[in-house]
C-alpha cells in the first residue's frame, strides 16, 4: 500500500491545529445562522372575544389564505404573553402573519386604522424587530375599537405555537419599548416638529448605532456611550427641543435594556432597513434629519466578517510564535 508523505511532525502539528480551529469556526457559524426567527407558514391569530361572524369578517379584512394556521388569542393568557399585569377583559384585534422573502425585513399594515386606537404601524414594526422577527409581513385588523395589544400578542403566540424561537428577554424588551414609545408619542402628539414616524426612525437609528458600537468593541458598550448615542440621534432628528427631559431619560433607559440583547446579522439589517424606509417614505419632518445611515452602511461589520478577521489574526499570531 502506498503511503503519502505529508512532512515531519513539527510542520504537521500546527496544520492540524489550524484545521481544528477552522472546523470549530464553521460549526459556530452554522449555529449562528440557524438563530434567525422566521415563520415558514402563514398564521391567522384572532381574538377570543370575536363571534363566529366577526371572526369570518376579520379574516376577510385581513385577506387570509386557506392554508393559514389559525390560533386563538385568549383573554386569560394576555398578561403572560405581553409580560404585564393589565386587567384585560376582551381581545378583538387580530393579526395575519405571512412569511416574506429573504432580506425583506418586517412590514406592517393596519387594515382598520380607525379601530386600532393606540399602536401605530411603526410601533408594531419596531416591537416585532426587537422581539427578533425577520422577513415577515403583518396585517392587523379589529371589528371594534381597541388599543391593538391583542394583535401584538397574536404575533408572539404565532411564533411560539410554530416552535420558532423568539427569546424571552427580547419579547420583554419589545413590549416595554412598545408601551413606552406609545406613551411618548401620545404625550407629544400635535406638537410642532413631532411625528410618530420621526420618533420611531430615530429609535431605529439609535439601535443601529448601539449594535455597531457593540460590534466594534467585542460586544461591550458603556452607559456613557448609550447616553451619548441617544442624545446625538435625538438632536440629529430635530427632537432635542421637542421631547421632554423625562421622555429622553425613558429612551435612555429603554436603550440600556436593548443593548443587552443579542441579534443576528439579519436582525441587525432589519433594524437598519426599517429606519431607512421610514426616512425615505416619511413626510416633511423626515426630510431634514441629519441621519448617519450611510455611514453605518459603510462601516458596520457583520458578525461573520469580524469573526474571520479575528480568526486570521489568531492564526497569524500562532505562526509568529512558532518561528520567532
Amino acid at each position: 500500500m502506498m503511503k503519502l508523505k505529508i512532512g515531519n511532525k513539527k510542520t504537521w502539528t500546527p496544520l492540524l491545529a489550524i484545521m481544528m480551529v477552522m472546523a470549530l469556526s464553521f460549526s459556530f457559524l452554522a449555529e449562528k445562522k440557524a438563530y434567525a426567527s422566521e415563520l415558514t407558514q402563514p398564521v391567522f391569530a384572532y381574538g377570543e372575544s370575536l363571534t363566529d361572524a366577526e371572526k369570518a369578517s376579520t379574516a376577510d379584512l385581513l385577506d387570509t389564505s386557506e392554508n393559514a394556521t389559525e390560533i386563538e388569542v385568549r383573554i386569560d393568557e394576555l398578561n403572560d404573553i405581553l409580560h404585564n399585569d393589565y386587567d384585560y377583559y376582551q381581545v378583538y384585534s387580530s393579526v395575519y402573519l405571512e412569511p416574506a422573502d429573504t432580506n425583506e425585513g418586517v412590514n406592517v399594515e393596519i387594515i382598520t386604522p380607525q379601530t386600532i386606537t393606540k399602536i401605530t404601524p411603526a410601533q408594531y414594526q419596531n416591537a416585532a424587530i426587537t422581539a427578533g422577527a425577520v422577513n415577515l409581513n403583518i396585517r392587523i385588523a379589529s371589528v371594534k375599537a381597541v388599543d391593538g395589544s391583542g394583535a401584538l400578542a397574536g404575533v408572539y403566540k404565532a411564533f411560539s405555537d410554530a416552535n420558532v424561537e423568539l427569546p424571552e428577554e427580547n419579547i420583554v424588551a419589545a413590549q416595554e419599548e412598545l408601551e413606552e414609545t406609545s406613551d411618548i408619542s401620545e404625550e407629544n402628539e400635535g406638537k410642532e416638529g413631532f411625528s410618530d414616524d420621526l420618533l420611531n426612525a430615530a429609535i431605529a437609528e439609535i439601535k443601529a448605532q448601539i449594535q455597531k458600537e457593540k460590534d466594534d468593541n467585542n460586544g461591550e458598550i458603556s452607559e456613557t456611550t448609550i447616553i451619548s448615542i441617544v442624545n446625538t440621534v435625538i438632536n440629529n432628528y430635530n427632537l432635542g427641543d421637542v421631547l421632554t427631559e423625562e421622555n429622553k431619560q425613558r429612551l435612555i433607559d429603554l436603550m440600556g435594556k436593548f443593548s443587552e440583547l443579542e441579534f443576528t446579522d439579519e436582525q441587525k439589517e432589519a433594524i437598519k432597513d426599517f429606519g431607512k424606509n421610514l426616512i425615505e417614505e416619511g413626510g416633511d419632518l423626515l426630510e431634514d434629519v441629519k441621519s448617519t445611515w450611510d455611514g453605518l452602511d459603510d462601516e458596520v461589520k457583520t458578525g461573520i466578517t469580524g469573526f474571520f478577521k479575528d480568526l486570521m489574526e489568531s492564526i497569524a499570531d500562532f505562526f509568529r510564535g512558532l518561528f520567532s
